[in-house]
């Protein structure tokens, strides 16, 4: 950096005392900035107190939050040297050769190691996510790993403007290897007891149910183990619902692993005789479609052909592939019922659930909120000449 770009930014690198050790970031002048700034007061010092501050340089077009963390935390470590030592005041000749160390290893590894004396301070590059969709009474969470997805990947990284020149580059590709869950690993008492029941089929409301653990806990620890890649959600699976493909099915036709993944994924269980082929795989997700329910993709295979697997586990691997999407239906209600004396009818148990049918709910979330299972929502809704239902 020249003197002249750290001239124009010093009353930020070395800002006043009442913003010394906070976390800043400036983009100024073609770079992105983070620091840490200290001031230690002590009457060693020829003016009474040291300023200085640590500070990482990336292109202005990169992403720097995850590295907020790590500025921190090697600027207390400095504080604590010169306190102890004056490690950095005195000039000492091991720091340029450390900084160096550690700009190598974060750009290259996202983790570094720094040793001085008996001291170790290990470091790492964390990926900061944006913060999970709430977690809802009929959502259906699914561990990523039991489906053979990988490991869920940082945003993609910015690509820099043409002719920038990116002296320092950002290696934080992360390996695509699935996030095995250990359920005998050092989990949170509520997790492990959440676990076993993130089968694919249960829905929050449920799992709450079957493990005794407050419904607000229950959707915490799902929202978090979302927030870190462990588990992702789908819609609530019912032999009513439709489905339909989405263009990425065309994937499964070409992909080798994609269909090696999918063939096992549905096959656990049974034997070997038994295994599904992929042309049956195949053929009921092609048959999925606006207009027919899993049900009648169901029956109409089994009459035909036959099958031995659980075309549930291929309906929940093809969500999470991304392969198929769950139509929803929303209840419509189009206007007020009248008597034929022109007055309004009179309101009956149904009424309150009525007041749901706007076009917002889905049918799952209606059945949650009135406390009322799918079969009774299905009666009001056929009994009211006045609903109407949107597929989307």
């Amino acid at each position: 950096m020249s003197k002249e770009v750290f001239d124009s930014i010093s009353a930020y690198i070395i800002p006043k005392p009442q913003i010394q050790k906070c976390t800043m970031t400036i983009n100024a002048l073609g770079h992105k900035i983070v620091g840490y700034p200290i001031r230690i007061d002590s009457a060693r010092y020829e003016r009474n107190v040291y300023l200085f501050n640590l500070c990482f340089v990336c292109d202005s077009w990169s992403r720097t939050v995850q590295y907020e963390s790590v500025v921190k935390k090697v600027g207390e470590h400095l504080t604590i040297l010169e306190e102890e030592a004056r490690y950095v005041s005195s000039g000492s000749s091991k720091l340029p050769t450390i900084l160096a160390h550690l700009l190598h290893d974060l750009n290259t590894h996202r983790q570094a190691t720094l040793v001085e004396g008996d001291t170790v301070m290990h470091l790492k590059v964390l990926e900061v996510r944006e913060d999970p969709l709430p977690v809802h009474d009929y959502d259906v969470p699914v561990l990523v790993a039991s489906v053979g997805l990988p490991r869920p990947g940082r945003p993609r990284r910015i690509a820099p403007p043409e002719g920038v020149d990116t002296q320092s580059q950002e290696h934080l590709d992360v390996d695509d290897e699935p996030i095995e869950v250990n359920m005998n690993a050092d989990w949170d008492l509520t997790t492990r007891q959440l676990l076993p029941y993130l089968n694919g089929y249960n829905h929050v409301s449920k799992i709450a149910a079957d493990t005794n653990v407050e419904k607000t806990l229950v959707k915490s620890c799902i929202q978090n183990l979302v927030y870190y890649g462990v588990v992702s959600l789908i819609p609530l699976l019912k032999f009513s619902n439709m489905y339909r493909a989405t263009p990425n099915l065309n994937r499964i036709f070409s992909d080798v692993e994609l269909q090696k993944a999918c063939i096992a994924f549905v096959s656990k269980g049974i034997e070997e005789k038994d295994k599904p082929t992929l042309s049956e795989v195949l053929e009921i997700l092609c048959e999925l479609d606006q207009g027919t329910t899993l049900r009648g993709v169901c029956e109409r295979f089994a009459s035909t052909h036959g099958y031995s697997f659980d075309v549930r586990k291929l309906v929940v691997f093809a969500q999470m592939h991304g392969l198929i999407r769950c139509l929803k239906r929303y209840p419509v209600f189009m206007r007020n019922t009248t008597r034929y004396n022109g007055f309004p009818s009179r309101p009956d148990s149904s009424t309150g659930v009525r007041k749901l049918f706007t076009g917002a709910h889905c049918a799952d979330e209606i059945c949650c909120i009135a406390r009322i299972d799918l079969p009774t929502l299905d009666h009001i809704i056929e009994e009211d000449p006045n609903v109407a239902v949107i597929w989307r």
